[in-house]
């Protein structure tokens, strides 16, 4: 299914995030909610699932995320959402088998990656692992400056170039899977390569808007850091919410109607819909 790229000016990140306000504070609990499920389902993973075995979170993870997207969807088609929405995912209508695949390669190429950051930082682990490392972090008495020279010694560890290359890597991987899942399940895009390609152009199309709305929304988290991180509850929600809002934007600037033909769409304003 061939899907056509929107390109935006900078000013549209910021519109992204107005959208995402909008639609949130329709229903600001149940995104809380939402929100605070796939939170904990990522922390459930990581305590339950070995080192080893933690990537296989990323497959539920997934399907909880396009979850959330449709209940962002819902609210734009004017319903309403509760909590357990965010599983309908795994039973209503939409590309269910290629988002599985999807999920499939993408915890293959997280492999692949953390092979390559222990290539990479071989010697910042050992300075890690070394006994004296231990020693110092274990320490109750410890003082910053001790924090200081530890963190200095494992950055003159990591060589330049391998840092530059594991970011280049993470950048890429990040950006191919970030909205390839939406244009699996929601565009019905059928072939994966086709996805993981069409994500990564948004970032070269699309690096302004993204950039402007990756800062703004770096600098409230670091703003929060100062109310004890408890104002992520409510921007977290926002974020997600603002992220699905330019997937749309950018490849589906038509919501699609309900398929409940009683329920009334909202307004463009209500809905976060804007044209940009």
């Amino acid at each position: 299914m061939s899907t056509q790229l929107r390109i935006f000016k900078a000013d549209a990140g910021l519109k992204w995030l107005k959208a995402g306000w909008l639609i949130f504070k329709t229903q600001p609990a149940t995104f809380i909610a939402m929100f605070l499920f796939i939170g904990i389902s990522n922390l459930f993973f990581a305590i339950v699932l070995p080192q080893k075995l933690q990537v296989l979170a990323l497959l539920p993870i997934s399907f909880l995320t396009i979850g959330f997207y449709r209940a962002v969807l819902t609210k734009q088609q004017g319903g309403k959402i509760i909590l357990f929405d965010i599983f309908k995912v795994f039973s209503s209508t939409g590309n269910r088998i290629g988002l599985f695949r999807l999920a499939l390669i993408q915890m293959s190429i997280a492999l692949v990656l953390e092979f390559l950051a222990k290539v990479l930082f071989l010697q910042a682990e050992a300075v890690i692992n070394d006994p004296n490392t231990a020693a110092i972090l274990s320490d109750p008495n410890i003082t910053m400056p001790q924090i200081t020279q530890l963190f200095q010694s494992i950055l003159s560890s990591i060589p330049v170039i391998n840092m530059i290359l594991f970011l280049i890597a993470l950048f890429v991987y990040l950006a191919s899977f970030a909205y390839a899942g939406p244009l699996v399940y929601f565009n019905n895009e059928q072939s994966i390569l086709t996805a993981l390609k069409k994500s990564l152009m948004v970032f070269y199309h699309n690096i302004l808007p993204l950039g402007v709305f990756g800062l703004i929304c770096a600098l409230f988290m670091a703003l929060s850091m100062f109310l004890s991180f408890l104002p992520l509850l409510i921007l977290m929600p926002i974020c997600y919410i603002s992220f699905f809002v330019s997937y749309q934007a950018i490849f589906m600037p038509v919501v699609p109607p309900s398929d409940d033909i009683n329920v009334k769409p909202l307004s463009s304003e209500e809905s976060g819909r804007f044209d940009a």
